[in-house]
C-alpha cells in the first residue's frame, strides 16, 4: 500500500512538474511570437551611426504628468508611434527591444498597467511597482494591495513590517514572488535572484547584526552575517553572477575605533557563496546607490572626501579614481556602467567625464564645467557601448528656475545642444542611452537607482517626465 501511494504521489508530481513545463514553453511560445511580429529581427548589415555625415534628433513621445500619460495609453498595445519605430529594422534589435521594455516598464510603475502579449491591459492591485534592474526592466516588483503575508510566515530581519512582493514579466504574467518589495531591492536581470541588506539599522543606539540577504524568485530568501557593524548598500550584477554588500557608514565599537570609520565590501557569487572581502582605501559614502557592471567585476561607490571609489571584483582591489588637472568638481555622486561594462560614466556638481576601464584613459566633456558654477548645478553623464553616444544632462539656472539642456556627442563630436523639459522643477534629470545609440529616454535620476522622486514613499510618480527621442543617421 505504500509503495503504491508513493507511486502515485510520484506520478502526480511528475504530472505537476509537465503541466508547469508546458505553462511555461506556451508563455515562451507567446512571447516569440508578439516579440517576431513587433520587434522583428535586424539585418546584420545596419551601418552604424558613425557612417553618417549628419543627424538629427526627433522626438518620439513625451509624457510629463499622469494625465498626459493617462491619455497616452493605447487600448491595445503598442501605440502606433511606437509600432512604427518596433518594426523598423533599420535600427538594430537590441535597441527596439531596449524601447519596447522601458516603455511598458514606464506606464506599469506609474499606472499599474501592464499589456499581454495579445496587447490586452492587465490591470495589477498594488500599493507600488516598480524595477529591480534598471538598465532593461524587464521584470517589475508588485507590493500587492493591502497586507498578503500569512500569519507566522518567516521573514527577513528587520524587514517584517514589509508585504511579500510579486514578481511580473513585462507582459503582465506573474512569474514568482520576492519576500520583501522594498524599493532599494537590487535584481537580476532574470528575475530569479534579488538582494537587500538586512538586519542592521542606521541607529548607532540599537546595532543589530548587518545580513546579506538572498531573495530567490519563489519567495525564500537567505541571510548571511556580515562581520563588520555598519549599514550597508547592496548591489548585484545584471547577470547575477556576482552580488556586493559595502558599509558605507561603520558602526563605532569602542573608543580605540573612534576613528576607524573604514568598513569592508563583501563580495558574494550567484549562490550566496562569500568570494572575498574587499577593504577600501577610504570610507565609502551613501548619497547615492552603488552601481555594478553587468558582468559583476565591476562596484562603483561614492567615497567620503574622495567622492568616486571604484572596486574590482575580480581582482580584489579598490582603488580611487584620479581627477585630472582643473576639474571641477564639488560631488561627483551620480555615476552609470555602459551596457558592455566597457566604460564608466561620472557626473553630478562636477566636470562630466567617462572613465574606460580598460585603458584608464579619461574623457573629460569640458562643456559641463560652465554649468557647475552654482550650488543646484548637476550634470548625469550616459553612454551606449563602446561609448558611441554620449548623452549629457545639465540643470542650469537658480531655484525656481531650472532649467535642462541636453548635449550628445557622437563619435566623438557634438552633434547637438537642446533645451529639454521640464522647466523648473529641481528633480535631477538624466538621458539614458539604447545600448547602440539609437534611442535616449530623458528620466528622472532617482529612477534609475530605484528611487520615487521625491524620496518619500513608493507611491509617488517613479520616472516622469518620460521623454523618447531617436537619433537618426542622414
Amino acid at each position: 500500500m505504500k509503495i503504491l501511494v508513493l507511486g502515485l504521489f510520484v506520478l502526480l508530481f511528475a504530472a505537476h512538474l509537465q503541466a508547469s513545463d508546458l505553462v511555461g514553453t506556451m508563455r515562451s511560445l507567446r512571447e516569440k511570437a508578439w516579440e517576431s511580429e513587433y520587434i522583428p529581427e535586424s539585418d546584420d548589415s545596419i551601418p552604424p551611426l558613425t557612417a553618417y555625415e549628419e543627424f538629427e534628433v526627433v522626438e518620439l513621445f513625451r509624457a510629463e504628468t499622469i494625465e498626459e500619460l493617462e491619455s497616452a495609453l493605447p487600448e491595445s498595445y503598442p501605440m502606433p508611434w511606437l509600432e512604427e519605430t518596433l518594426k523598423d529594422t533599420s535600427i538594430p534589435w537590441e535597441d527596439r527591444y531596449w524601447l519596447d521594455r522601458r516603455v511598458r516598464a514606464a506606464i506599469s510603475q506609474n499606472l499599474h498597467v501592464f499589456y499581454d502579449t495579445e496587447g490586452n491591459p492587465v490591470h495589477v492591485d498594488a500599493d507600488g511597482i516598480f524595477p529591480g534592474e534598471f538598465y532593461w526592466r524587464e521584470h517589475m516588483i508588485a507590493d500587492p494591495e493591502g497586507w498578503n503575508v500569512p500569519e507566522g510566515a518567516e521573514r527577513p530581519v528587520a524587514l517584517e513590517e514589509w508585504d511579500i512582493g510579486h514578481l511580473y514579466n513585462a507582459y503582465g504574467e506573474r512569474e514568482g514572488e520576492i519576500a520583501v518589495p522594498v524599493p532599494v531591492i537590487a535584481l537580476s536581470r532574470d528575475g530569479n535572484i534579488g538582494v537587500i541588506t538586512s538586519g542592521g539599522n542606521d541607529s548607532h543606539h540599537s546595532r543589530r547584526q548587518p545580513l546579506a540577504c538572498f531573495l530567490h524568485s519563489d519567495g525564500s530568501f537567505r541571510e548571511i552575517p556580515l562581520d563588520t557593524m555598519g549599514v550597508y548598500d547592496a548591489v548585484i550584477s545584471a547577470d547575477g553572477s556576482a552580488a556586493a554588500f559595502s558599509c558605507r557608514d561603520r558602526f563605532q565599537l569602542s573608543s580605540e575605533e573612534r576613528n576607524a570609520r573604514i568598513g569592508p565590501v563583501y563580495v558574494f557569487d550567484s549562490d550566496a557563496n562569500l568570494q572575498t572581502v574587499i577593504i577600501p582605501p577610504v570610507a565609502l559614502g551613501g548619497y547615492w546607490r552603488p552601481k555594478m557592471s553587468a558582468d559583476g567585476r565591476y562596484l562603483c561607490h561614492m567615497a567620503r572626501g574622495a567622492n568616486t571609489c571604484l572596486v574590482d571584483c575580480i581582482d580584489n582591489v579598490a582603488t580611487l579614481i584620479d581627477k585630472p588637472i582643473g576639474y571641477y568638481d564639488r560631488n561627483t555622486c551620480d555615476y552609470y556602467f555602459s551596457p558592455d561594462g566597457n566604460y564608466l560614466c561620472l557626473g553630478g556638481a562636477t566636470t562630466g567625464r567617462i572613465l574606460d576601464l580598460g585603458t584608464s584613459a579619461t574623457s573629460v566633456y569640458l562643456d559641463s564645467t560652465s554649468a557647475n558654477e552654482g550650488p543646484h548645478h548637476e550634470v548625469a553623464v550616459c553612454s551606449s557601448n563602446e561609448k558611441l553616444v554620449v548623452a549629457l544632462t545639465y540643470t542650469r539656472g537658480e531655484r525656481p528656475n531650472l532649467w535642462r539642456e541636453l548635449v550628445l556627442h557622437l563619435g566623438g563630436r557634438r552633434i547637438l545642444t537642446r533645451r529639454v523639459p521640464p522647466d523648473g522643477v529641481s528633480l535631477p534629470i538624466q538621458t539614458e542611452v539604447s545600448p547602440n545609440g539609437h534611442y535616449l529616454l530623458l528620466n528622472p535620476t532617482d529612477a534609475a537607482h530605484g528611487y520615487p522622486t521625491e524620496h518619500s514613499s513608493y507611491n509617488d510618480v517613479y520616472n516622469l517626465p518620460f521623454v523618447a527621442l531617436r537619433i537618426e543617421g542622414r
